[in-house]
């Protein structure tokens, strides 16, 4: 977890030039804008998959090291393991962003995922079982901005409000997705040497709030200091999702290169 810190000097001129005068020397207004970096890790998966529920204890020891409020996890269920079927395999875990996304990224062998949609031998999609080196490297940058949220549900429809605090200044178009996530699903799942019934599915997309590519901020240039609010309003809940278990999940991100410059989430219950 890193700090960026940006000072803004105001400088106040208030200087005479009669020689009779004191000359008051200039000082500075120190403004402080902290901003906490945080990491996405997106986990395709699929509750067919019998390799899947490795990749999700590697992401849950992943979150015990860096803590859970700072690397924020994404299971997207889509493709070819998601797919659901008649028996243990009915219910269908499937989003509109999810199943653009796999296409989109040509994610293919499960399981895999994307930290922070960074490059790595010229693709974003990653093995698990180089996911802890890459998060790494990325809590090592610096964050550019912050978010925070504020959401609220009233009659199964979710609204809230991101506020972005801009620590440097971006010269590019970034876009900003938002998202819903619910932990605690128990449905089946394979596992190596069959299925498991109760099996907890954490992390689970539910849905693209402002649609599968988000939208774009206001402007293409803000500076160190600026700030901006996006809000949403009555998004409908599905109607098998607990509210107590639910999350927005909102980052922002670079439009042309695609990577995610920070990213945040907040239990909706609190």
């Amino acid at each position: 977890m890193k700090y960026y810190k940006i000072i803004v000097a105001a400088l106040l001129l208030g200087l005479s030039f009669s020689a009779c005068d004191k000359v008051e020397a200039p000082y500075k207004e120190t403004i402080i804008v902290e901003v906490n970096r945080k990491v996405l890790l997106e986990d395709y998966t699929g509750h067919k998959c019998v390799n899947c529920p490795a990749a999700h204890e590697i992401a849950h020891e992943l979150q015990e090291i860096y803590g859970e409020d700072n690397l924020i996890m994404l299971a997207v269920h889509a493709g070819f393991f998601a797919t659901p079927s008649a028996g243990d395999f009915s219910y269908d875990f499937n989003t509109v962003a999810g199943t653009e996304w796999v296409s989109y990224y040509s994610v293919e062998a499960y399981p895999s995922g994307m930290v922070d949609r960074m490059e790595y031998n010229g693709s974003p999609i990653i093995d698990k079982d180089k996911w802890a080196s890459k998060i790494d490297e990325e809590f090592k940058k610096e964050a550019s901005l912050g978010l925070s949220i504020e959401s609220s549900i009233t009659d199964r429809k979710i609204s809230g409000d991101i506020s972005i605090d801009f620590a440097m200044d971006l010269n590019s178009q970034a876009k900003i997705q938002i998202l819903i996530t619910e932990d605690s699903l128990i449905k089946p799942q394979v596992i190596p040497g069959g299925i498991d019934e109760e099996y907890v599915h954490m992390h689970v997309m539910r849905g693209a709030v402002n649609g599968s590519w988000g939208e774009n901020l206001s402007a293409v240039s803000y500076s160190a200091g600026d700030k901006e609010t996006i809000s949403f309003s009555n998004f409908a809940m599905g109607d098998d999702w607990v509210e107590k278990q639910l999350s927005v999940v909102a980052f922002v991100y670079d439009e042309e290169s695609g990577v995610v410059l920070n990213v945040e989430k907040k239990k909706l219950s609190e």
